[in-house]
């Protein structure tokens, strides 16, 4: 599928139609139409500076496109922010923030709670229990930049859990974190999308994104393709999206190879 969906617009999770981002002359995403079904782990994947990370700030509003717009279950943004929640890259975050592992993911009920208005045990108690799902109950008080890159990545997922929101959008949170790490964050992110979450992951790991993903948008600056892993990993899009910057490596549940990426930093 590459293109639009057969689903209505308020019944997908996320609908973006025409959209277009600039970052001065330069065009980071051209004319995207991208239709994300609810309940489904989706990888948004293509080679570094495709605007991969560009697509989940347009659709959370960090960024004004010129042209095009988005719906979140049939609304926009400004009626549908208490339904999402986003998750920065690692190194977008200051971890020298004197917050601790209790507070970041308490202010996931910032929204609910109001800005100036105080955090009760109640709250506290919520946040807990969210840190209990994740494993990460014993470092509430810890400071968030003592963690590791996945244990923070964790605390992140708990805060998301906290805010209940029905679509979690995520930019590389498997970026830096040891294989056991990984497996736990993805061993998350399938739980939320169990529970009819939609979940949204940018990863640039082709190696293993057949395994570990149900549904799949490939991009580069243009939307090459869109819809169930199946359909989209086929070597006529991988080579479309990568053309010449590809290494091949192993997948090691299949008799095919895939594509990863080499060169670093992303859009």
């Amino acid at each position: 599928m590459a293109a639009g969906s057969d689903l209505h617009e308020p019944g997908l999770a996320l609908h973006i139609e025409d959209l277009t981002v600039r970052y001065g002359a330069t065009v980071a995403l051209w004319d995207i139409d991208l239709d994300i079904p609810p309940g489904r782990l989706v990888a948004i994947v293509g080679p570094n500076g495709s605007g991969k990370s560009t697509l989940l700030k347009a659709v959370v509003g960090l960024l004004r496109p010129v042209a095009g717009h988005v719906r979140i279950f049939g609304q926009p943004i400004s009626r549908a922010r208490s339904r999402v929640a986003y998750v920065h890259q690692r190194a977008e975050v200051d971890w020298d923030f004197p917050a601790t592992v209790l507070e970041v993911v308490t202010m996931g009920l910032y929204r609910r709670i109001g800005w100036l208005r105080p955090v009760r045990k109640t709250h506290r108690r919520a946040a807990m229990e969210a840190l209990a799902e994740v494993g990460m109950e014993a470092f509430a008080e810890r400071q968030i930049g003592q963690l590791s890159g996945g244990q923070q990545q964790r605390v992140f997922i708990a805060r998301a859990l906290i805010q209940q929101a029905d679509l979690v959008l995520l930019d590389e949170p498997m970026a830096g974190v040891d294989a056991v790490s990984e497996d736990i964050i993805l061993s998350l992110l399938r739980n939320l999308r169990d529970r009819g979450k939609s979940v949204v992951v940018v990863h640039h790991d082709l190696s293993t994104v057949r395994r570990r993903f149900d549904w799949m948008a490939l991009l580069n600056r243009r939307l090459i393709a869109q819809g169930e892993m199946h359909d989209v990993y086929t070597p006529a899009n991988l080579k479309a999206a990568y053309g010449g910057q590809m290494a091949v490596f192993a997948d090691t549940d299949a008799e095919e190879t895939a594509p990863s990426e080499r060169v670093g930093g992303q859009l």
